[in-house]
């Protein structure tokens, strides 16, 4: 399981691991905008796993929009779709729950010997459950140094952690009410950093999906085949 969910439920946060990274989601960072917002939806099928939707943006297309913009952001979408089905599994989320997430990819560049604030494009919505902050590459010399901050405002942070490539944060928003991230480079040279947010909120509504509600099929006696009721662990 790559998540600690004791230490979430516990404290709030938890270190998490990432899958080898596709390269479509590696290549988002350095074609796509950096802060173009895609949302995907997750719902826990018969299947035993989660199904993951890309969710088209409701308003008017911008500039470079129309049909070769979407299909650039399905297929983002899905590579990054892959990545969270692993990153994400475990018992800390409700899987009789559909859930929406909010993804921003956001490429930070500190020159030597600089402290630079990362800036994330938006603040998580205000039923966010849960938040994922990670490492997807680095180049050049530098590290990211990350603190949490629970409620009340206080001024000592609940964790100072500094996350590397492959690695990164889940956070429980109902805990961890504020982050701080920022980009320390090196005295060599500037760094380069690829940061993924996810913001995950309870969907308002079920989806309404065959996949969800479909019979499974199991082995009987003497190879015969059995209609099962939808999984759900």
């Amino acid at each position: 399981m790559p998540t600690d969910a004791h230490g979430l439920r516990e404290h709030g946060f938890a270190p998490v691991v990432l899958p080898p990274v596709p390269a479509a989601v590696t290549a988002g960072f350095r074609d796509h905008h950096p802060y173009r917002t895609l949302r995907l939806r997750m719902s826990w099928t018969a299947d035993d796993d989660w199904l993951f939707q890309y969710v088209p943006p409701s308003g008017p297309s911008g500039p470079g929009g129309g049909p070769v913009r979407d299909l650039a952001d399905r297929r983002l979408a899905a590579a990054l779709g892959s990545l969270l089905r692993r990153t994400l599994s475990g018992p800390w989320l409700d899987v009789h729950a559909d859930w929406l997430i909010g993804l921003h990819r956001t490429r930070t560049v500190a020159p030597a010997g600089a402290t630079v604030r990362v800036e994330l494009p938006e603040p998580p919505p205000t039923d966010s459950e849960f938040t994922l902050v990670a490492v997807v590459a680095r180049e050049g010399e530098g590290s990211l140094r990350s603190r949490l901050y629970g409620p009340g405002g206080s001024t000592a942070p609940l964790l100072e952690a500094a996350p590397r490539p492959g690695q990164g944060l889940l956070l429980d928003r109902r805990t961890v009410t504020d982050d701080l991230h920022e980009l320390l480079a090196g005295p060599a040279g500037p760094v380069t950093q690829d940061l993924l947010t996810a913001h995950l909120s309870p969907a308002k509504t079920p989806m309404a999906s065959a996949l969800r509600g479909r019979p499974m099929l199991v082995r009987g006696p003497a190879g015969t085949l059995l209609h099962t009721r939808p999984a759900l662990r």
